[in-house]
């Protein structure tokens, strides 16, 4: 006969066996580093920066630079100038990290300033957010970012930065 106090410890059993089997799945094969071991030795080294090129600013609005490094606009009129979607190549020097994905977290926005102010905004990135790396210590995968440079009309022409590069960062997550 199973009564209520079975049932309880029963259910107990059954949760700390739960508990358990996830602790053990979430540990790695052998031979992979731990995951902190792997965001310790995770490196992202800048290889160009995000430019938007050149625009007349008499009209207001969106332009666009992909993640492929085209650029689309949405109300100012393009003339030409140097377009790059930003580049990282991201690597890990110890063996067996590809074994966790790599996340990237890109800023909301970003404020350019020169003889006026602007926003970047919408930023993107491909590889998506989680990818993998390759599977050799140290070659490095491309991640390219691409955003939106917001314009208003007759906006101050001039040479426009971020005051300090954006924050972009990349860590190891849990398969």
């Amino acid at each position: 006969m199973i009564t209520t106090k079975t049932r309880l410890r029963w259910l107990a059993y059954t949760l700390i066996a739960c508990f358990v089997a996830d602790a053990i799945a979430a540990q790695p094969p052998p031979g992979v580093p731990k995951r902190n071991d792997c965001d310790n030795n995770l490196t992202a080294v800048k290889v160009q920066d995000l430019s938007f090129g050149d625009y007349v600013g008499t009209t207001g609005g969106t332009i666009t630079v992909t993640t492929a490094g085209t650029r689309i606009t949405s109300g100012p009129e393009l003339a030409g100038g140097i377009v790059t979607a930003a580049a990282f190549d991201v690597s890990n020097s110890l063996s067996g990290c590809d074994y966790y994905p790599v996340r990237i977290r890109l800023p909301n926005t970003a404020t350019l300033s020169g003889p006026a102010n602007m926003t970047a905004n919408n930023f993107t990135n491909d590889p998506p957010s989680l990818f993998i790396l390759s599977p050799t210590p140290g070659a490095p995968t491309r991640v390219y970012v691409g955003a939106d440079l917001i314009s208003i009309n007759n906006q101050t022409g001039g040479t426009y930065i971020t005051a300090a590069p954006f924050q972009v960062v990349f860590r190891h997550r849990q398969p």
